[in-house]
Formats: structure tokens, sequence, C-alpha cells
């Protein structure tokens, strides 16, 4: 694994190498002495750069033991100075990004959402105490509803809150649109892969990705992006019928399993009352088996999500500069598995680090063509939220 990684390292070295001295060479003959960016109203190349510093190795052993003694709360200050850490580790033509959030913000933010929820949550119990079973199916029918509607909305408000708190050199990002109306369409297109059997994924994720894209600012200067999701329905196609392959096998195979022994299995389970270690044994099993078919599915589908990756990246610009991102299969199994092996070993100790692999895996394999007039970029004027991500907190969909 290590000779994988060291090589991995080299590429990525080389090919930012080979960026920079095109970027240069570009630059010169592009601009004059008399034009540079800190006096305004030029055009300048973009070089991202992911910079590590010493120090998230103590961060992470100070978050641990301050979530163990504050029984989790501690949590959103902890956050908080890793993404500071990592933020200012992202430097764009030399100069670092800075991160102004506040865990209080974070904190508050998951208190107003628990406010939200708590009543709804004492309902279903108390509906489920007093035997209202068919008051506690509907409550629990429309809290549910209520879940995979906000999903998009909690996604939305994050991602506001994080630009929001992202500084360089002196100005912010912004998101601009409805975050109601992002998250009624990303229920519509939960709602639609499921009546298609995913076949609405391409399409509908490329409608997400634009959509959010075309409302995210750095400072009043807005993102765009345009492109279709046909290029993309080949690798789906691929990766659909890799996984319907998996489960029609998987299928055929326990189907002559149980067959074979229908008699010993219901043995085991009639017997299983009198004995714990057979009923421990069984649970592993199933959720050993469980976690092998996720692995096969994330394996199958990392090839197609690294080409939507890069397609997503391509279809987006800001101002005349357009964006390369050389993601690949291979290169993305091996950044989850390095990343869960990390947690798992760490006992989640080192999970900032996961953090840090992941956006330093983004930023490495990030390039930028064409310029940017950087002078004439004006700080943003958006209003700027008081608290971030209490959604996306409480539903734990996020790690970053």
């Amino acid at each position: 694994m290590r000779s994988v990684l060291e090589l991995e390292t080299t590429k990525k070295k080389a090919r930012k190498d080979t960026f920079m001295t095109h970027q240069h060479g570009q630059q010169e003959t592009q601009t004059s002495p008399s034009q540079s960016a800190d006096s305004g109203g030029d055009g300048s190349n973009i070089v991202i750069s992911y910079e590590s510093k010493p120090g998230l190795g103590w961060l992470s052993i100070k978050n641990f033991l301050l979530n163990l003694i504050t029984l989790t709360i501690y949590r959103f200050w902890a956050k908080t100075t890793v993404r500071k850490h990592i933020w200012s580790c992202v430097h764009i033509n030399g100069e670092p990004l800075e991160y102004t959030g506040r865990g209080l913000e974070l904190f508050l933010g998951a208190v107003v959402v628990l406010f939200i929820f708590l009543p709804i949550v004492f309902l279903i119990q108390w509906l489920q105490m007093a035997g209202h079973i068919e008051f506690l199916i509907a409550v629990q029918g429309a809290f549910a509803l209520l879940f995979f509607v906000l999903i998009g909305m909690a996604i939305y408000r994050a991602r506001r809150y994080r630009l929001s708190r992202t500084v360089w050199r002196g100005v912010r990002g912004a998101l601009v649109g409805s975050s109601l109306k992002y998250s009624l369409l990303y229920f519509g297109s939960i709602l639609l892969s499921g009546i298609t059997l995913g076949w609405s994924n391409p399409a509908m994720k490329l409608e997400l990705q634009e959509r959010i894209t075309k409302d995210m600012r750095f400072g009043e200067t807005p993102f765009g992006f345009k492109g279709k999701a046909g290029p993309l329905y080949g690798r789906y196609a691929i990766a659909w019928f890799a996984s319907l392959s998996v489960i029609v096998i998987l299928a055929i195979i326990g189907g002559f399993a149980i067959v074979g022994r229908s008699q010993d299995i219901v043995a085991q389970v009639e017997g299983a009352g009198d004995n714990p270690k057979l009923v421990i044994t069984m649970i592993l099993g199933i959720y050993a088996a469980v976690f092998l078919l996720a692995m096969v599915f994330a394996i199958i589908w990392s090839f197609y999500t690294a080409y939507e990756m890069a397609r997503f990246a391509s279809y987006t610009y800001f101002d005349n500069a357009t964006f390369r991102f050389d993601a690949t299969g291979p290169s993305l199994i091996m950044l989850w598995v390095v990343n869960i092996l990390i947690v798992i070993f760490s006992l989640g100790i080192a999970t900032p680090f996961t953090v840090q692999r992941t956006i330093r895996y983004f930023i490495d394999r990030l390039d930028v063509d064409g310029w940017v007039d950087i002078g004439q970029i004006q700080q943003s004027q958006a209003r700027v939220d008081s608290r971030g991500e209490g959604l996306l907190d409480a539903f734990d969909i996020d790690a970053i």
C-alpha cells in the first residue's frame, strides 16, 4: 500500500509542477509588469495548492479528550478548529484561505433544530406508550417525509454557511439562492430515482449541481455551470448493470445455499434462543455480509462517481477560468479505504486526518485554466447567517 501511495504522491506533484510551469508561461504572455493582481483590473492565472503544516495531530488528541469530557458537546468547537487548520493550508496563488466560523454558531444552529424536532420525538414516544397505533403510524410517516424533504435544505444551508465563513484576501464567499427551492428539487430527485430505478440520477444530479453552483459567489462574482447529462449515461449504465449482476449472482448463490441446508438453518434459528453465542455469531455474520456488499457497491460506483465529478468540474467556470478535475476510480477507492482504516484503527481520534486527506485529494487534482479578474472582485453583500449547519448536524450526513 505504501508503494502505491508514494507513486500516487509523485504523480500528483509532477502534475501540479507541470501545471504551475504552464500557468507561469501563460502569465508572462498575458500580463505585463505594470499589470499585477494587487493593482486591480487585470486577468490573473489561478493556482490552487495544499501546503500541510504541523499541529493537526495534537489538535485531534485535544478534540477527542474534550469531546470525551463534555459528552460530545465540544464537537462544534472541535469541528471549527479543524476547519481553521485545514482551510489555512489551502493556498490560492500563494495566499491561504481563512475560515472565520465559530463553534458557538454551530452549537446555536444545533440547539434551534433540537427544539424544533424534540416535540415531535416526545409526541411519538407518548403515542407509543399510550397505544395509539393509528396516530403513531401517521406521525412517524409524516416525520419520515419531513426528514427526506429537509435533506436538501440541510445540504444547501451548510454550503451557504461554509462559503460565508471562507475568506481569501479579505473577500468572502456566498450562496444567494433559496434553500427551500433546492430542497424541493432534491426531494423530487429522490422520488424520481425510486420511480425510474435510478436511471434519472445523472440528469437530476446535473440539475442539482447546476442550481447550487450558479448560486455560489466569491465576493459579488458568480460561478457558472453549463453542460449536459448525456455523456454521463454510458458510465452510469455500466455501474448500474454491474450492480444488478452482483445482486442476481448473490441471490442465486443464496437461494441454492438455503435450499441445500434449509433444515439445518431452521434448526439453528429455533435453537438460537438457548445459545447466546450462536445469536451473536448470526448477527455478526449479517453485519459482515451487509458491510462487504456495501464495499462491493462502493467500488463499482467509484468509477462512475469519479467520472461524474470530473465532468461537473469541466462544466463549471468562474469569470474567464474553467476547471479540470483529475479523478479516477482507483484513486477514489484508495481515498475511501484509507480513510475508513484511519477511523477504525484510531478509534475515531484521527478523524481530522481523513478530512485533511479528502480536501487535499480534491485540491491536488484540481487545475484551473484561463484567468480571473481578481482586482474587480468586490466584497459580497449577501446576508451572513448567525447560526450554521444545525440540520446537517442533526441528520449526521456530513463529515467535514
